[in-house]
């Protein structure tokens, strides 16, 4: 289980910054341009991104999300 799994479909965003070394700000700024999986609201305060599209992003993916 991976730090900030927020369960089977979603990741945290401190969850993705620790797990492959990235910095929050800098998601932030790649969520901003679009260029990392837009954030979803999971509950009244938890934020995160779907793993599947992450796991994309890794792979080279840099937009295109719905």
């Amino acid at each position: 289980r991976i730090e900030g799994d927020l369960g089977r479909h979603f990741l945290s965003i401190r969850g993705a910054s620790e797990e492959y070394g990235i910095s929050t700000s800098s998601i932030d700024r790649a969520v901003e341009k679009e260029t990392f999986p837009p954030k979803i609201k999971i509950t009244g305060k938890r934020i995160g991104s779907y793993i599947y599209q992450v796991e994309q992003w890794v792979l080279g993916q840099r937009g295109g999300w719905n």
